[in-house]
């Protein structure tokens, strides 16, 4: 199955809690061992649990890549460590990353695949050169739909994109051209554009919030690639 609907203690922003790679899929503490096991099950890669700064919104604290894992400065170093030394017992050479920025909430401001990052203009052009040597991929800096979340508003994986209903379709081309796969608007959980909230999904699957109805589902798989 390559998508599956699911909720964290009820919540159906999964994508808050969560991110995943082609590599491996890092996600807040304290999950069911039966909801741990959808999330292998569907994104077929290792779950790391973890929490960022003591909290478990490691989702939108959190950005990454199969390369790089960028993570706020004011990590605890316990929390570092255990990220890191859970990549590597799964013999992942993943590079871990404190940046400090003014900005932490790097989940929501950084939409990153293999290929390339779309980060917020509100980064420095600094701290773009700095996340395109972490990350080993062209990185941008824009809105998309007028919104500098560019990791709420949108989702890429390897196969597929899917943003905001209100993203234009010079933007689409633009996202297009520069993460190299294709891009579709669309909602998740019952008509919410903040689509990276609502998931988290990689090349193999994507489980998405439990309210998602089913015209959501059909598009989110044809936008991430798992139709046809």
């Amino acid at each position: 199955m390559h998508i599956e609907r699911l909720d964290f203690e009820n919540s159906p922003y999964l994508g808050v809690f969560g991110l995943a790679t082609d590599k491996f899929a890092l996600v807040r503490e304290g999950l069911q061992e039966k909801k741990l096991n959808v999330l292998r099950e569907v994104l077929k890669v290792p779950v790391i649990e973890t929490s960022i700064m003591k909290s478990r919104i490691v989702g939108i604290f959190a950005a990454a890549n199969s390369s790089a894992v960028v993570v706020p400065y004011y990590i605890w170093d316990s929390e570092l460590e255990k990220i890191k030394t859970s990549l590597e017992e799964n013999g992942l050479d993943v590079r871990v990353e404190p940046v400090l920025s003014k900005l932490t909430a790097f989940g929501n401001l950084i939409l990153v695949n293999d290929k390339a990052a779309l980060i917020s203009s509100k980064f420095t052009r600094e701290e773009a050169k700095q996340f395109e040597d972490i990350f080993g991929v062209e990185v941008e800096r824009g809105i998309i739909a007028n919104y500098h979340a560019v990791g709420s508003v949108g989702v890429v994986t390897n196969k597929g994109g899917l943003v905001h209903p209100e993203a234009t379709d010079e933007e689409l081309e633009w996202l297009e051209d520069l993460f190299k796969v294709d891009f579709y608007v669309g909602t998740a959980n019952m008509g919410v554009p903040f689509v990276g909230s609502c998931m988290i999904a990689n090349s193999f699957g994507v489980v998405v919030g439990h309210l998602t109805t089913g015209p959501e589902i059909v598009k989110i798989e044809e936008a991430l690639g798992f139709l046809g």
